[in-house]
C-alpha cells in the first residue's frame, strides 16, 4: 500500500497493518484518510479509534468483502470496506492534481446549474441504520431535493398515504418490515402507486436483484456504492420523470384549452336549434320534429361532455373549488329531475322521486351537486331498459342527506369490474354504449370535496344504484 501513494502526498493519508500502530502516529486528526487492514477479529479496537477521532475518514481494507463485513463496518460508522491488497486504480482515484482539482470545480458548477430541473423534488429514504441515512443525504444534498427519511419502516408505510413522493430509496433488510413489504404496500396507496423506486442494500444475491425488479424497481445498488454514480443515477432517472410530467401537464393544458373554446360554439348553436324549433315547430311534421330533436339531444350530451373534461382538467390540477352556500336539496332535486325530462321520454322512463327526508336546507356547492346528480342520472336513463322507472330517493341520518338513484338495465357484474370512479373508466362493450368514463370520477372528487361519500351497486340484467351523501351540519 505505502508503495502505491505519491511520495509527495503520502502524509495526506495513513495505512497500517494493524490498528495498534495507530498510538505511535502523530496528526492522526489531521488525515485526510486513515485506512486500516483488518480481519475484524479487531474491530472493538476500531471503534474506539472511530469515537476518538469523529472526524477522520476510515476505510476498512480486508482479504474479502462479504455483506457481513459491511454490515458490520456499517454499523461502526465505518463507510468503506475495500479489498486488500488494494488496486493502483483506487489510490489513484484518491489523489488529484491541482488541474484536476479546477475541472471538478467547474464540474461542480455546470451540475449545480443542471440539477435546477429537479430542484425541490420529494424523495424519501428509508433505512434503519442512521449512518447509511446519513451517507445518502449527503450524497443528494447538492441536488437541492426534498428529502424525507426514515429509519422505521412502519412509519414511512403511514406517511406515503398522505404524501406523494417523487422517489422511493428503500434498504432490504430491516427490523419489523423488509423494504419488500413496504414497497408492496406503497404500490397499493393512491397517491404513490405508480411512484418509482430504487432498492439500495449490502445484499448481492442474486435472487434479491430479481425480487426488486420485479416489484418494479428502476435499479439496484450494492453497498459500498460510488457517490458521484449513485448521484447521476438518481438524476437522471428523476429528471426523466420530471421531464415526463411537464410535457402530460402540457398535452392536458393544451386539451382543456381547446375543450374550452368549444363551449361558446356549442351553446350558440342549442340555442339557433332552440329557436328554430320555437319559430318553426308547429310547422313540422313529424319526422322533422325527430331530427331535430335528435340534434338538440346530442348537442346537449356534448354539451354535458365538454363540461365534464373540463371538471376531470381542474379536479386533476388541484383547481376544484367548493363554495358552499344555504340552499334548498329539494328544490335542487326537483331541477335536475326537470332537466333530464327531454331525454328520458326516448325510453318511455318514468322518474320518480320520494323526499323522505325530514331535512331540506343545507350547505354545499349547488352548481357542483346539480353536476353530480345530472350525470348520475344521464347515466341512469342512458343504461335503462326501455319502459322503466328510475327510482330517486333521499333520506337522512341525522348526520347526512342520502342521496340514490336506481335504475333497471344491463348492470355490472360487481365482481369483475374495477374502480368505477377511476377516470376513464367505462363499460361500453358490456353497456354497448358509447362512454368517456368520466361522469362518476367528476362525482366523486365533488362529494368528496364536500365531505360526503359516494357508492356504485349493480346486479348483471337487474339494478344499478348510486348513492352519495352529503353532511347535514357542514359550514359555508
Amino acid at each position: 500500500m505505502r508503495n502505491l501513494l505519491p511520495t509527495q502526498k503520502s502524509q495526506d493519508i495513513v495505512f497500517v497493518d494493524d490498528v495498534r500502530e495507530l498510538k505511535g502516529i502523530k496528526g492522526l486528526s489531521n488525515k485526510r484518510l486513515c485506512i486500516i487492514k483488518t480481519d475484524f477479529k479487531d474491530i472493538n479496537k476500531i471503534k474506539k479509534v472511530c469515537k476518538t477521532y469523529p472526524n477522520l475518514e476510515i476505510w476498512l481494507a480486508c482479504n474479502q468483502v462479504s455483506r457481513e463485513n459491511i454490515m458490520t463496518a456499517n454499523m461502526c460508522g465505518i463507510k468503506n470496506v475495500v479489498e486488500y491488497p488494494l488496486h493502483q486504480e483506487l489510490i489513484d482515484e484518491l489523489f488529484h492534481d491541482n488541474t484536476d482539482n479546477k475541472t471538478e470545480k467547474v464540474s461542480a458548477e455546470q451540475d449545480k446549474f443542471k440539477y435546477k430541473a429537479i430542484k425541490g423534488l420529494k424523495v424519501m429514504i428509508v433505512d434503519d441504520n442512521p449512518l447509511n441515512t446519513e451517507l445518502l443525504e449527503e450524497t443528494l444534498k447538492d441536488l437541492e431535493l426534498r428529502l424525507f427519511v426514515f429509519q422505521k419502516p412502519k412509519e414511512a408505510a403511514k406517511f406515503v398515504e398522505t404524501e406523494k413522493i417523487d422517489l422511493f430509496l428503500l434498504d432490504i433488510m430491516m427490523p419489523d418490515m423488509s423494504g419488500f413489504e413496504l414497497a408492496q404496500i406503497i404500490q397499493k396507496t393512491k397517491l404513490n402507486a405508480n411512484t418509482p423506486m430504487i432498492f439500495i442494500s449490502a445484499l448481492s444475491d442474486r435472487e434479491y436483484k430479481v425480487k426488486s425488479f420485479d416489484l418494479g424497481s428502476c435499479a439496484y445498488i450494492e453497498k459500498p456504492f460510488d457517490v458521484k454514480v449513485v448521484r447521476s443515477q438518481i438524476y437522471s432517472l428523476l429528471k426523466i420523470r420530471s421531464d415526463f410530467e411537464k410535457q402530460s401537464k402540457s398535452k392536458d393544458s393544451y386539451l382543456a384549452m381547446v375543450i374550452h373554446d368549444l363551449k361558446g360554439p356549442m351553446q350558440a348553436e342549442l340555442s339557433a336549434l332552440k329557436l328554430m324549433t320555437g319559430l318553426y315547430g308547429e310547422n313540422l311534421n313529424d319526422d322533422q320534429k325527430e331530427i331535430l330533436t335528435d340534434v338538440i339531444n346530442s348537442t346537449k350530451y356534448l354539451q354535458n361532455l365538454v363540461a365534464n373534461i373540463l371538471e376531470k382538467y381542474k379536479g386533476d390540477n388541484g383547481r376544484v373549488v367548493i363554495t358552499k352556500s344555504y340552499n334548498s336539496f329539494k328544490s335542487l332535486v326537483s331541477e335536475c329531475c326537470d332537466d333530464v325530462k327531454y331525454i328520458a321520454p326516448e325510453k318511455n322512463l318514468l322518474i320518480n322521486v320520494s323526499y323522505k327526508s325530514k331535512i331540506d336546507k343545507l350547505y354545499f356547492d349547488y352548481d357542483e351537486i346539480k353536476r353530480v346528480i345530472h350525470n348520475i342520472l344521464t347515466n341512469g336513463i342512458k343504461y335503462s331498459f326501455k319502459n322503466k322507472e328510475i327510482s330517486v330517493n333521499i333520506n337522512d341520518d341525522g348526520q347526512n342527506i342520502i342521496f340514490s338513484a336506481t335504475n333497471r338495465g344491463l348492470g355490472l357484474d360487481m365482481q369483475k369490474v374495477g374502480n368505477v370512479f377511476d377516470k376513464f373508466t367505462t363499460y361500453c362493450e358490456e353497456q354497448k354504449s358509447v362512454n368517456a368514463g368520466l361522469g362518476l370520477y367528476i362525482s366523486k372528487q365533488i362529494i368528496d370535496a364536500h365531505g360526503g361519500t359516494i357508492s356504485f351497486t349493480s346486479v348483471p340484467n337487474e339494478t344499478t344504484t348510486v348513492t352519495f351523501t352529503l353532511p347535514v351540519n357542514q359550514k359555508a
